[in-house]
């Protein structure tokens, strides 16, 4: 079978993408013709000229996450891994997602929504009221949490707005909450959504959280599959990860990202529909963990694209 492996582009992420495409090849091509491609202006040309039996994007960010990509190997009529336009425009857009799971009692953060063209630095007072003084900015559509500032202790949040609005149009403001970093994978089999293995992220340098460079650093995090924890709590994080999951929409596969508060409550934080596939990735882990080898974990996500056909 031809699969055509999409990365790069020029995004923020593209270079991890690059990487994870990469691995993507390595993990298929024992049993399949897979070839990497470049996002790029030819992208159109290269996959008419190949003739994929189903394309596999592995782009993180804005034109991975965000629908663009999805909507084109649509309108293209390819089948390809993982969620559609509509659901992954939703997932990145991460107020829209929110909005929806809370409507669905699935617990996250209070939040406020900052638009570049209306913020004003005397809303800061409005928002330390509504949300403390300790926060968390985080643009509205971004991934592997770049352009998040963080203010665990207070500080000066207009400037930390102002300096984040520099860079992105659209920001969330939510309460910095302290606890465990917990991820939890979804992997459809079968039709049906199933979350694998807890895994729990520790950052091994003091004082520092799972940013950019401690998510793709080798060495720089720990990954600590099923953590000890109240068989509740677990239950209820794999419970939300796949209610987070299918609510939207998803499709194959995602990884929800949560906070586990000091009273062992768990915040969902994000979705990502497209996961890292790099040596440090989560997902992959998390596969292996339930005893699925990464070239298996590719055959089951090519041939849930092909049986949508």
């Amino acid at each position: 079978m031809k699969v055509a492996v999409i990365g790069g582009g020029s995004s923020p992420e593209a270079e991890v993408s690059r990487v994870s495409a990469n691995q993507v090849v390595e993990g298929l091509k024992s049993r399949h013709e897979a070839t990497y491609l470049e996002f790029d202006l030819s992208l159109y040309k290269q996959l008419l000229d190949l003739k994929p039996d189903v394309v596999f994007p592995v782009l993180h960010g804005v034109p991975g996450e965000d629908g663009s990509i999805q909507g084109f190997l649509e309108v293209m009529g390819l089948p390809f891994v993982g969620s559609g336009m509509a659901a992954s425009a939703l997932a990145i857009d991460k107020y829209q997602a929110k909005c929806v799971w809370r409507e669905h009692d699935i617990p996250v953060l209070p939040m406020t929504l900052v638009n570049k063209a209306s913020w004003s630095t005397r809303d800061c007072e409005k928002v330390e009221q509504a949300l403390g003084s300790a926060v968390a900015i985080k643009p509205r559509a971004q991934g592997s949490a770049l352009g998040v500032k963080l203010l665990p202790e207070g500080g000066d949040l207009a400037a930390a707005v102002n300096e984040a609005l520099e860079s992105h149009d659209q920001l969330i403001i939510e309460p910095f909450k302290r606890g465990r970093e917990i991820t939890v994978a979804v992997l459809e089999q079968s039709g049906v959504a199933t979350a694998l293995p807890i895994i729990e992220i520790q950052v091994l340098a003091d004082g520092e959280w799972y940013d950019y460079t401690n998510r793709y650093k080798t060495g720089a995090s720990r990954h600590i599959l099923d953590p000890p924890m109240p068989s509740g709590t677990s239950d209820a994080l794999k419970r939300f990860a796949v209610a987070a999951h299918v609510l939207l929409g998803c499709r194959d596969l995602s990884r929800s990202d949560f906070i586990l508060d000091e009273s062992d409550h768990p915040w969902l934080l994000e979705i990502n529909t497209i996961p890292g596939m790099t040596p440090t990735s989560l997902f992959p882990d998390a596969a292996r963990g339930s005893g699925l080898d990464f070239p298996n974990l590719m055959e089951m996500l090519v041939n849930n694209a092909i049986a949508r056909e």
